[in-house]
């Protein structure tokens, strides 16, 4: 079992740098928008979760990409590898502009769905578009991650996503307010700033896939239906569900959040990206390596080794948000002054905080179960209780805001019940699909 925990912790510790980077995104787009003003706060609120819309369509094929790159690598099928580089990069330069250009057109009406109005939704909407303008570059760096993690290799990533992040922070108030000679973009520059930092730490990874991982000429194979199929058989379940969680989200903000106002709107901003995102990523990093640990594992038939592997993984991250529970029980309001002088904001952003905390480790044991079940291609019935899950989550927050009268506590009270019950509902279900038995073998990705 040390070894298990060893490997684990290898694997776990350089995705959850990488993910704290790239949270490091909105960090940074948090911090530079607020000497725009409390409006500038809000339209990021409003499109957090259109971003998380955005992702959910690029982990199609990065979900199922990781599964099949980590079988393939734990069974030594270097062609199979190859195939699986070669048909998720072709695919998704033909996906993510097609995104691109639907969310160009879409973006008023998103933004109108999410409850924006007056400045803060006409500041949303030029952040937003723009984003869509540089998707195409934004969605490879997730992708050429996943390839890495499915080869067992997270250090790489983590570098990458330093050199991307660095580069935003240096790239954001230059792009933002016009320093040195470049035009004043606002929010916009924010966007772009994005979309040039992850183009380049993107197009590094691809470089160094091909010359120092034995995938050169790769990208020479053509793409296979066959192929994409697969993955896309992995991907489509858990992207489906991460669909649903951001139209679930974004209904909540027009249903129960915006009739409450621009200051809980901001509030949310504040506490969800400033924050929140920061802690979910130390959670998520050991979920993540428990999918690269299991699909390599199953690949190489090592039942034992995955089970270890997953459990070990399991108690990092329930581990990491204990602590994490704590911090933003008693530093909520030393966190959140970071992001604003806005007393009314600072105050709704510490509400948040305080009541999300009790669902942290809730998080951390579902995620880092459903990435086991993810890295053993076993997504479909794990994609419908989280769609239930979600869905539920709408007409709760309405009654517990509104028919309740609890406000943005009821709202995020209603998030933390859904997120209990889900989790009961996902343990049943992992008990039930056995996955480190060797009589259960026919998972997705085999």
């Amino acid at each position: 079992m040390r070894a298990s925990i060893r490997e684990a912790f290898l694997l776990s510790w350089p995705i959850t740098l990488s993910l704290l980077l790239h949270a490091g995104y909105r960090v940074n787009d948090q911090y530079w928008v607020k000497d725009l003003g409390p409006s500038a706060q809000a339209a990021m609120g409003l499109t957090s979760f259109l971003l998380i819309l955005n992702f959910a369509f690029i982990s199609l094929l990065s979900t199922g990409a990781l599964a099949r790159v980590a079988k393939s690598a734990g069974g030594g099928n270097w062609n199979q590898l190859r195939q699986s580089f070669s048909t998720s990069c072709y695919s998704g330069l033909v996906w993510f502009g097609v995104i691109a250009v639907i969310g160009w057109f879409a973006t008023p009406l998103l933004v109108q769905a999410s409850g924006g109005s007056g400045e803060p939704a006409a500041l949303a909407e030029d952040y937003l578009s723009t984003i869509y303008l540089v998707l195409p570059m934004i969605g490879f760096k997730p992708l050429v991650d996943s390839v890495f993690f499915g080869l067992g290799n997270t250090v790489v990533p983590m570098f990458l996503s330093g050199l991307s992040v660095a580069l935003n922070a240096i790239l954001n108030p230059i792009m933002i307010y016009g320093w040195w000679g470049m035009p004043a973009m606002g929010i916009e520059g924010a966007a772009w700033s994005t979309g040039i930092s992850r183009a380049v730490s993107a197009l590094i990874g691809i470089v160094v896939l091909l010359r120092y991982f034995d995938l050169a000429g790769s990208l020479r194979e053509h793409p296979t239906w066959i192929e994409l199929k697969k993955i896309c058989r992995i991907g489509g379940p858990v992207a489906f569900s991460h669909t649903t969680y951001a139209i679930c989200f974004t209904m909540i903000l027009k249903t129960s959040v915006a009739p409450l106002g621009s200051t809980v709107q901001a509030g949310l901003a504040v506490g969800f990206n400033g924050i929140e995102s920061l802690s979910y990523c130390g959670l998520m990093g050991p979920a993540m390596a428990s999918a690269s640990l299991v699909g390599r594992r199953l690949g190489a038939k090592d039942f034992e080794g995955a089970r270890r592997g997953a459990y070990a993984c399991l108690g990092m991250s329930v581990g990491f948000a204990t602590m994490t529970s704590v911090v933003f029980l008693t530093a909520g309001r030393f966190l959140s002054d970071v992001y604003t002088d806005d007393l009314v904001i600072l105050t709704e952003a510490v509400l948040y905080l305080h009541i999300v905390a009790y669902s942290q480790v809730i998080t951390a044991a579902d995620s880092t179960l459903q990435q086991i079940m993810a890295g053993a291609g076993r997504t479909v019935h794990m994609a419908i209780l989280n769609i239930c899950g979600y869905v539920s989550r709408v007409p709760l927050a309405f009654w517990m805001s509104a028919t309740l009268g609890m406000g943005a506590a009821g709202i995020w009270w209603a998030l933390n019940i859904a997120n209990y019950l889900k989790l009961g509902a996902i343990f049943v279900l992992f008990r039930r699909m056995n996955i480190f038995s060797p009589t259960q073998t026919g998972t997705a990705q085999h």
